[in-house]
């Protein structure tokens, strides 16, 4: 009998290998773009009963607004998917609707409709923008339609525009017109024209591209033909010309594309990066209405992470001493952006800056540095990226740092009384280097701290000695209770559960617990001792709150399961209750690093290592959700190949 069911088994599996690439038919609940409607397509299964959809698609999503039921979203798609991946020809319609009843006479309702109607016709190559395109978006109300937006023969090559392109739109306040040309390559190229209208002025704003590179903007009143703005690349000039004469210089053409935006490192208050602001603006609205369709590709929580449109940089070489200095900025600007949300020491000035004039003087000392560090900020982020390669030092060096003052006022009140003190920068040297210059600054930045520091660090132990260790232990036996009463009071889910809590209870609670209390009864020092009760209290702290969550940690593995498991058409049986469990080998991957970190759990005696898997855990959910419903073929193939290698398996899934 067994060897009977299983050849029937056998013979079933063979026949959905034959069968598998079978083209079908559905019609029924789908979700596209986010909107969940009616689709109509053609599709195989295939391995793990994945859908690929291969064929004609037809789309319909309609929705009439719950709350006034004055409004109506309808959108119809039909197009071609080729292995799952746009292809030839697709029609996008989206209308919106408002209608205002204003009267009902005889039984007839009198009201007043406002549409806008979108219509794109576009063209893909196995899932690229490739073709021409054309976009249109008009707006109705009641028999009288105005056209708010066109876009006509647009010509995409590979997700990249290529050609002529013109941009029009006559929507309200937000009306212009851009005109422009784009390389094969996709890189703005030749002259660009954008008509617009800012602070009531009717602008025509003209910009020079060469492959990329902007080398100059005006801005005239398209009325009077005043000249309101001009900014000249020079230095983008000189660059181009140099390297076309074949000059020895530390800067090349940079391989890779960037947005919209030409930046050869100008800081955002910049005339550079201002100039370009609007007009910008206005062409990346442009291309959001366009893209609007390619959710996830081009377009995200209606932002542009995409462009089929590009500019180019330089690439500048970054030598051994500037590395070292960047390095040396972004760890001092780390410490002090530690030092100074440090909590026990912001707690006690707070508590104790009206005793003493310094102190006072600290605490606003502190407020000055967090506020200074958040303009540092930009620039820490920008030396920590790759993106430093394709600044130009000297003009971020320009712009990017005016926040370097030679003084810095800190106002305070002691006592009802206004004071200030001033932070003298005056002696830092500068070399009209980036790296050299910031390093320099924040050096002077430390020093100032480091003296605050030492003040205070006194005064919190002079003040400390002057309390009674009573406190602490007083609040260390209750946070002990606590722990005891709720471990008693805790509901087990299951044996997972019970022996994760009887390990991390009996390490933490009670094997770490007495070994702290011990150290702390025979160390004399005082601050020692305060700080070997402080140690006890955040053990403690850690144990009670982590120790009702517990059950979350034991069950992750099955509630993953559960999250990537679902129910389906069973294609031989039809049964729509059928379960499948989609990106298997990243769950059981998942599962096994799951139960690597709770044996480590269960076997460690340091809350702060217990802190650290627990993160891991967390992390590990956060991964998977990421990855969820995504292609993780290539991923899944390396996770099966690490096998039980929980460090590879980690490694993998950027733990």
């Amino acid at each position: 009998m067994k060897q009977f069911l299983f050849l029937f088994a056998l013979v079933l599996f063979s026949s959905l290998n034959l069968y598998g690439q079978e083209t079908k038919n559905y019609k029924g609940g789908y979700t596209f773009n986010n909107l969940r409607g009616i689709g109509d397509f053609y599709y195989y299964l295939e391995e793990e009963n994945e859908a690929i959809l291969d064929g004609e698609f037809n789309f319909e999503y309609k929705k009439l607004d719950s709350l006034t039921r004055s409004s109506f979203l309808k959108l119809s798609v039909d197009g071609y998917f080729k292995s799952y991946e746009k292809d030839k020809n697709w029609v996008y319609k989206k209308s919106e609707h408002k209608i205002e009843i204003e009267d009902i006479q005889d039984r007839e309702i009198i009201a007043e409709l406002e549409s806008k109607i979108i219509d794109l016709n576009a063209e893909y190559a196995e899932g690229n923008l490739q073709g021409t395109w054309d976009y249109y978006e008009n707006r109705w109300l009641g028999e009288e339609s105005t056209e708010i937006f066109k876009a006509e023969d647009l010509v995409f090559e590979a997700d990249k525009l290529t050609g002529e392109v013109r941009f029009e739109s006559a929507d309200g306040t937000n009306s212009y017109q851009i005109f422009g040309q784009v390389n094969d390559e996709g890189l703005m190229n030749g002259n660009w024209d954008f008509f617009y209208t800012s602070d009531q002025i009717s602008i025509h704003e003209t910009r020079r591209y060469e492959s990329g590179f902007l080398i100059g903007l005006s801005k005239v009143n398209s009325l009077t033909n005043e000249n309101i703005d001009e900014v000249v690349f020079y230095n983008a000039i000189e660059k181009l010309d140099s390297l076309n004469q074949g000059f020895e210089v530390d800067y090349s053409v940079s391989e890779e594309f960037f947005g919209l935006t030409f930046n050869d490192g100008f800081s955002e208050e910049s005339e550079e990066y201002q100039g370009q602001y609007r007009g910008t603006y206005l062409l990346e609205d442009a291309l959001i209405r366009i893209l609007q369709f390619e959710q996830d590709n081009f377009i995200q929580d209606g932002k542009l992470i995409k462009s089929p449109i590009s500019t180019r940089r330089f690439a500048y070489e970054i030598s051994e001493d500037d590395e070292e200095r960047y390095e040396d900025a972004i760890g001092i600007f780390d410490e002090l952006q530690r030092e100074a949300s440090q909590k026990s020491r912001l707690d006690f000035l707070m508590l104790n800056q009206n005793t003493a004039d310094s102190l006072s003087y600290s605490m606003a000392y502190f407020d000055y540095l967090t506020n200074k560090l958040n303009k540092f900020e930009r620039v820490i982020d920008l030396l920590k990226s790759e993106n430093i390669r394709f600044f130009d030092p000297s003009n971020y060096l320009r712009d990017g740092l005016d926040f370097l003052k030679e003084s810095e006022s800190i106002e305070y009140t002691y006592r009802g009384e206004v004071k200030t003190k001033e932070l003298d920068f005056s002696k830092v040297e500068k070399a009209n280097m980036l790296g050299e210059d910031l390093l320099n600054y924040l050096n002077q930045e430390l020093a100032y701290f480091k003296e605050i520091e030492r003040y205070v660090g006194r005064q919190q132990q002079d003040f400390r000695q002057d309390k009674d260790l009573e406190a602490i232990e007083s609040r260390i036996l209750s946070e002990k209770g606590l722990i005891d009463s709720l471990r008693k009071s805790l509901t087990i889910e299951n044996e997972t559960h019970r022996s994760l809590v009887q390990a991390f209870y009996e390490n933490l609670a009670v094997d770490q617990y007495q070994f702290l209390l011990d150290e702390y009864n025979q160390t004399e020092d005082f601050l020692d001792k305060a700080s070997a009760g402080d140690e006890i209290i955040e053990l403690l702290e850690f144990v009670l709150s982590r120790l009702p969550e517990l059950n979350q940690y034991a069950g992750l593995g099955q509630h993953l399961q559960q999250d990537f498991t679902e129910k389906t058409l069973d294609p031989f049986t039809f049964e729509t209750e059928f379960e499948v469990l989609r990106q298997a080998t990243l769950v059981q991957a998942a599962q096994r690093i799951i139960n690597h970190e709770l044996q480590e759990i269960k076997e460690t005696k340091d809350f702060e290592v217990v802190r650290a898997r627990f993160l891991t855990l967390e992390s590990l959910e956060n991964r998977l959700m990421e990855l969820k419903g995504r292609n993780t073929k290539r991923l899944e193939r390396n996770l099966n190949q690490a096998g039980s290698d929980i460090n590879q398996l980690k490694k993998l899934l950027s733990l």
